[in-house]
């Protein structure tokens, strides 16, 4: 009986011996599938982020208003540069900051628009349009009806003069851009100043054309209706 109880015991031992044999295959077995599976899934967000292909863009810092004069001094501060999915940049996004100089927000642009080349005008060609360009100045009081007070530095507008016997009205100047607003007491009124009214502007005119604008300015038969855009 003992000897049947040895030999239980022994046979025991051996099949827990095996069973510690196979325990480490199971374990390295587990280890390279986790190993398989990690190098799935790092493919699979390689595969993910390569979908997803980023690029810089500019995007607008604040708002942009109508008209604002892009400078060497503040372009720098209405920028700023992200990267986004290539997908959401616009077609004519701009690409080089420094290109948008001496332009002007042709939109009132809210910020963080991306910008693109659309939303501004070169402020240069007017003046290339004109063979010698000169700038006009006059108050407001001596232009009749001068749009409530309200033109800014980019806006562009034309001047009528008035005959005053024949009650008929002449388009004299057309497309005439304003080069610059002040206020009563002569501050430059920026392009986002909605509120304070124009006490006396600056105009872009042909050489030739500022002796009759002063004359009929002295006359006061001159009218200005602002464009709309």
């Amino acid at each position: 009986m003992n000897r049947e109880k040895q030999k239980e015991l022994e046979r025991g031992h051996r099949e827990g011996s095996g069973g510690k044999r196979i325990l480490p295959g199971l374990v390295l077995a587990a280890f390279a599938a986790a190993l398989v599976t990690y190098a799935v899934l790092i493919n699979l967000e390689k595969n993910i982020l390569s979908a997803y292909e980023k690029a810089d863009c500019w995007v607008l810092a604040e708002t942009l208003e109508k008209g604002t004069e892009l400078t060497a001094d503040n372009i720098g501060r209405l920028f700023r540069q992200e990267q986004v999915d290539v997908r959401h940049i616009p077609q004519g996004a701009v690409t080089d900051l420094q290109m948008l100089e001496g332009n002007q927000a042709a939109i009132t642009i809210p910020s963080g628009s991306m910008a693109t080349h659309t939303m501004f005008r070169d402020g240069r060609e007017r003046l290339a349009a004109l063979d010698r360009p000169v700038i006009a100045g006059c108050r407001a009081e001596d232009l009749y009806q001068l749009a409530s007070g309200t033109l800014r530095g980019g806006d562009r507008i034309h001047i009528y003069t008035v005959d005053e016997e024949l009650g008929q009205a002449y388009l004299v100047w057309e497309d005439v851009t304003v080069y610059q607003a002040f206020d009563s007491s002569g501050n430059l009124i920026p392009s986002q100043d909605t509120l304070s009214a124009a006490a006396r502007i600056n105009v872009l005119l042909e050489e030739g054309d500022a002796g009759l604008f002063y004359s009929e300015l002295y006359k006061g038969s001159l009218r200005v209706v602002k464009l709309w855009e």
